[in-house]
């Protein structure tokens, strides 16, 4: 690209002058259609989504800390030191709730400034516009700068958030290789081999691990899938649907924390609001309908559309799991209303104080061979989180 703006002509046919290599970067990162950063599996673009996720990761690291701290001084005023001393890992979360606040709320600013006038997101059908245009001219979409970088800066997120919730979930032990185990008296003890690491639950792991695991893996492999196959044009209404959504999630977590409980209702019934018409109406009855029902006309047009032939059906698949677990997060919401009719009192079944209780012992057997003494003793522990339905233990926890 480089060499090929050296060589431009402007209009009169002189050579216009020569780019130095950081300007013809930034026109190839900020001004040209269509480039290799549109692909997430191209090398250039692989470089540079690792980086956003280390800037990422950086960033959290100063101002998750900073926010916790506000969330600290907020908690001791308004609930006391005994409870800022018992709900450390509450303390430790809102952090995170205010940062995904911010990201959400900004990055669905953008996308509503930068989607507005694209023909996909109309609602008339006429000239091609409305979902018809997702497929219309595929896979030949331009892939402008400002969908490259919104692509880029969403799959940052999206793997820097499965990263933290691995982080969150689980505690890694180092031991040693070898176990000594305890033999009668009359006996010398004996020594087994172990595996030198010991994984376990950690106490901040969520109640809806399980769904939200599912959902980040499924949701990256959509993001790499469709750069890959130049689906942006859906992806782009996929995650603007799901950021939408997210921003009065934030909310409801960050007054349920404060205890402020109307505010709190208000912000919940806001959010069951928009979850229906966005993720339980948009994306099923607009987005999938027009993935299933329109894609033909990219068929017919006889393009070369090799990769979306053989990887329709994935995608389909991905995006139909996608609907399923907000479905099940919906009954979720419903049974936290139900909750609150009842008891007056707001439950966050996806936020657990002492997430080890939810999920058994604090260990994932990883040894062959476990000592006497601990074989005697301890419960085996599943892989797959349980959630605790006892309410009145629930109730104990939040309080």
């Amino acid at each position: 690209f480089w060499k090929e703006q050296q060589q431009m002509l402007d209009q009169e046919g002189q050579p216009t002058a020569a780019l130095s290599l950081g300007q013809a970067m930034y026109k190839y990162s900020f001004e040209t259609s269509s480039t290799a950063l549109g692909d997430l599996t191209t090398p250039t673009a692989a470089i540079i989504l690792i980086g956003l996720v280390l800037c990422l990761r950086s960033i959290k690291s100063v101002v998750l800390p900073f926010f916790s701290s506000l969330g600290r001084s907020v908690a001791r005023k308004t609930h006391g030191v005994e409870w800022e001393a018992a709900n450390e890992e509450r303390i430790a979360k809102f952090g995170e709730y205010v940062f995904r606040l911010i990201y959400h709320s900004s990055i669905t600013v953008y996308a509503v400034w930068y989607f507005w006038d694209k023909s996909w997101w109309s609602s008339s059908t006429e000239n091609g516009a409305g979902t018809l245009s997702l497929f219309q001219g595929f896979p030949y979409h331009p892939v402008e700068p400002g969908m490259a970088w919104y692509y880029l800066l969403q799959g940052a997120y999206n793997l820097d958030a499965m990263v933290s919730l691995l982080v969150l979930s689980f505690s890694v032990r180092f031991q040693s290789p070898l176990a000594t185990v305890k033999a009668p008296a009359s006996a010398a003890p004996s020594t087994k081999f172990q595996w030198p690491v010991r994984i376990g639950w950690s106490e901040t792991v969520r109640g809806d691990f399980q769904e939200m695991m599912i959902h980040h893996v499924v949701t990256n492999l959509l993001i790499i899938g469709s750069s890959m196959c130049r689906l942006t044009r859906i992806g782009s209404m996929v995650f603007l649907v799901h950021d939408m959504s997210d921003v009065p999630v934030d909310l409801s977590k960050l007054a349920n924390f404060l205890k402020w409980k109307w505010t709190t209702l208000a912000c919940f019934l806001t959010m069951v609001g928009v979850w229906l018409a966005t993720r339980l109406y948009i994306l099923p009855f607009t987005i999938y309908r027009a993935i299933l029902t329109q894609s033909q006309y990219a068929l017919e047009e006889g393009l070369p559309v090799i990769l979306y032939v053989h990887y329709r059906h994935f995608f389909y698949v991905l995006v139909g799991l996608l609907i399923l677990l907000h479905v099940a997060w919906f009954v979720m919401f419903l049974q936290i209303l139900t909750t609150f009719v009842k008891k007056s009192e707001c439950h966050d079944l996806s936020e657990h104080k002492n997430g080890e209780k939810q999920h058994g012992s604090n260990k994932i057997q990883t040894s062959p061979t476990a000592p006497a003494e601990a074989a005697a003793t301890a419960t085996p522990s599943p892989l797959k989180p349980k959630r605790l339905h006892d309410e009145a233990s629930e109730e104990k926890k939040d309080n």
